[in-house]
């Protein structure tokens, strides 16, 4: 495990390979509509297909079904 400080809404993200799951909890929240869309477009580039993407209770993206399907609660897949 590697763990990485990364600026969501910062343009560079430090990632060469791609990753199975990610954790991305309770930060979403804070973002409005458009900003928790380019953040999840960044996230689904940077995860392999059919990754897992972790997130709190009280985020929902179903706005972005192109992206990321709901498999559970709080897990989505990546597209």
């Amino acid at each position: 495990v590697e763990f990485k400080i990364v600026n969501l809404v910062h343009d560079a993200w430090p990632f060469q390979e791609l990753f199975d799951v990610v954790f991305c909890r309770n930060v979403m929240i804070y973002f409005d509509a458009p900003t928790q869309r380019r953040v999840l477009e960044r996230i689904h580039q940077v995860m392999a297909p059919r990754g897992l993407l972790f997130v709190g209770h009280a985020e929902n993206f179903s706005e972005s079904r192109d992206l990321f399907v709901l498999k559970g609660k709080t897990v989505y897949e990546r597209t």
